[in-house]
């Protein structure tokens, strides 16, 4: 155990020797490919009610977070966002809801280029199939809105698609460059949404996690003293909602944990669109956690 927790320490010296030579011939052209993931963010609010909303009216929208392709920036945060209510219905008797739909047109790279986009909120993009799971997209019902208008506010965000391949020229300036050492942190807590279990069933009451604890003690993890929870939607604290564990496998330094927890005490909190959450272990000082995109358009 302890030569291995010795080999992650090397691995983590030579990622970072390797990156400082990279900066050196820094690649002046970055290809974007094609269904690259766009994250969109509303910059304003929504009501689908009377004349407020319309169809073929802009939407305000950015960038959410950086797009990055080879650990380089091509499309920055915040950069805006070409955006347009594609289709919109008004809110009628019998507890009908209204419903509407964000189509995502165009961005711009960092070296200026105008990127055309496809797909946004409740409208499929070019890399999606209908009635299936693309990476990792669920449609859930929009459950907060039975006979009323169809509501988005701002922040709320949606996913897009880059429509088509484009080279993109980033430069030789290293601040353009980003390196990803999570994958080789020597204490870390990693999380992903098990979207596979929600597909096969028909109305999936829990949302199922694989959770992925290293620690640096080379000494083996007692699950029984760790008590996973989620403490935080979209950046914002919340009572700590704990998760059940299903299972669990010790390996080497880590372990390999599946848990779940009740979609209905989640989905309460959860904005319009996709959201955040964090999963954590330990209290204060201690707490050591991880920011998880769930990927389901509400």
């Amino acid at each position: 155990m302890k030569s291995l927790y010795q080999s992650r320490q090397w691995i983590l010296l030579f990622t970072i020797a390797a990156f400082q030579f990279q900066n050196v011939a820094f690649a002046a052209e970055v290809k974007l490919p094609t269904n690259t993931r766009v994250y969109v963010e509303t910059t304003e609010s929504l009501v689908a009610k009377g004349e407020k909303v319309n169809k073929g009216d802009t939407v305000g929208s950015k960038v959410w977070r950086d797009v990055i392709v080879n650990s380089v920036v091509v499309i920055a945060a915040g950069t805006p966002v070409v955006a347009r209510i594609d289709e919109v219905s008004k809110s009628r008797m019998a507890g009908i809801k209204g419903t509407m739909s964000i189509g995502a047109y165009e961005t711009e790279s960092i070296d200026g280029q105008t990127i055309q986009l496809s797909g946004g909120y409740n409208k499929e993009g070019t890399s999606r199939m209908a009635g299936a799971i693309v990476g990792g997209l669920i449609f859930l019902p929009l459950i907060f809105i039975h006979g009323s208008a169809a509501e988005m506010p701002a922040g709320s965000v949606f996913d897009a698609y880059v429509d088509r391949s484009w080279q993109i020229d980033v430069g030789d300036d290293p601040a353009n460059r980003v390196i990803d050492l999570s994958a080789y942190s020597l204490d870390v807590i990693s999380a992903e949404l098990l979207y596979e279990s929600l597909a096969e069933q028909e109305k999936p009451k829990d949302f199922e996690f694989l959770v992925t604890i290293i620690e640096s003690d080379p000494r083996p993890v007692v699950i029984q003293r760790i008590t996973l929870v989620i403490d935080r939607i979209n950046g914002v604290p919340i009572r700590p909602v704990k998760l059940t564990v299903v299972s669990e496998v010790i390996e080497d330094d880590k372990v390999i944990i599946v848990a779940t927890v009740r979609i209905e005490t989640l989905i309460e909190k959860f904005r319009k669109g996709i959201n955040t959450i964090e999963i954590s272990y330990g209290e204060g000082d201690h707490r050591t956690a991880t920011e998880l995109i769930i990927n389901i358009q509400i």
